[in-house]
């Protein structure tokens, strides 16, 4: 890939980084919205205080992942990349990759060879088709499944250092080439990472496999997270735990299994495989132990009974409050992977409010849908 330009700056963006440095030795530079995004802000100011990134593991398993490097440049606002890339990599949200990339200048688009959609929502690829379709038509469009893993700041006085928890064990990815020689590179690359990369026919049959799009709008779309979100909450109140810790209830468990159902219908429609939510999330994102939930229940999900079906989702759900494959302190307590707080609203310099990418992503998923 080469010469590389990355688009965002938060713990998605500083990975990936750490990837194509310690893996490829590619070249790499980093815009960001800087002068109008708080968070971008204080990770640039960071960067320039030390002259690092670093990417720091939970477990010994994923230290490949980890490393302390830099980069080219880092450009304050997009519209001042002036350089040429190959490959231009989307590490922003999904509801930025259109905006972003308008803003970037023609020669920049029209010499790169290649943009990559990290965590693309369902017709993301399309969108960025479309509007590459008379500078460069013939572009590589490539779209994940989702992002790698869970990667996150730990230390708010230290936004250019983040710690990876979790890595996902299979991705999937798609070309709208056939034949693509770097999805071929990419498998080798990922393949360094213990991560299987299923290589797809289309970019559409990979974005399909994104536990997002049947999880993301039930978790944080209802009564207790959107409180949370805009009101704030007196006591610490996590993502991922359940009532009252959490969001998560069985009425909640319900909704996504609903929303599941709805989603099977819409690929049905798309003439796209259907997605066995159970084994995707087990198998493909966040694995449980093996004690846990049986093989013949993650295999047979589909056809289970509705009340099965939930029952199951939550016992998931309760099987990663804690990461399971942690090693457990003197105390026999293991890592509390459950413990990811709701980022609250926030207004820039000028006033204006920001919605956090978790509920608006998951807003613009739905609008997309």
């Amino acid at each position: 890939m080469s010469k590389i330009l990355i688009v965002g700056s938060r713990p998605v963006a500083i990975q990936l980084a750490q990837i194509c440095n310690g893996l490829r030795h590619d070249k790499i530079d980093m815009v960001s919205r800087v002068k109008t995004s708080t968070q971008s802000r204080s990770v640039y100011n960071a960067y320039q205080r030390d002259g690092y990134f670093k990417v720091t593991t939970q477990n010994d398993l994923h230290l490949q992942l980890s490393g302390q490097f830099s980069i080219g440049h880092f450009y304050t606002k997009i519209q001042d990349v002036t350089q040429q890339y190959d490959t231009i990599i989307m590490a922003c949200t999904a509801d930025a990759y259109r905006p972003m990339l308008q803003q970037l200048t023609m020669s920049t688009l029209q010499h790169a060879r290649r943009i990559i959609l990290m965590s693309p929502t369902l017709g993301s690829h399309m969108i960025v088709e479309q509007l590459m379709s008379t500078l460069k038509p013939d572009i590589e469009v490539i779209s994940f499944s989702t992002y790698l893993g869970d990667t996150r700041i730990v230390d708010g006085n230290q936004p250019h250092c983040v710690l990876t928890t979790g890595v996902k064990t299979m991705l999937f990815v798609g070309s709208n080439q056939e034949s693509s020689t770097t999805l071929s590179e990419l498998k080798k690359l990922f393949a360094q990472l213990n991560i299987d990369l299923v290589i797809m026919d289309t970019p559409l049959q990979a974005e399909i496999h994104n536990s997002s799009l049947y999880v993301h709008a039930p978790l944080f779309m209802n009564d207790f997270s959107l409180q949370t979100i805009f009101e704030g909450s007196e006591i610490p109140v996590y993502i991922y735990k359940m009532f009252p810790e959490g969001p998560i209830t069985m009425k909640l468990i319900r909704e996504m299994r609903m929303m599941w159902q709805e989603m099977m219908s819409l690929l049905q429609q798309l003439k796209v495989p259907s997605v066995n939510l159970l084994k995707f999330m087990v198998k493909e994102n966040y694995p449980v132990r093996l004690e846990t939930i049986s093989e013949m229940d993650i295999e047979n999900f589909e056809i289970l009974s509705s009340i099965h079906q939930e029952y199951l989702l939550y016992v998931r759900y309760t099987a990663i409050l804690i990461d399971p494959f942690s090693k457990p302190n003197e105390e026999g307590t293991y890592f509390d992977f459950s413990v990811v707080p709701y980022k609250c609203i926030d207004a820039d310099e000028q006033g204006v409010i920001h919605i956090p990418r978790m509920p608006s992503e998951d807003y613009y998923r739905t609008l997309m849908i």
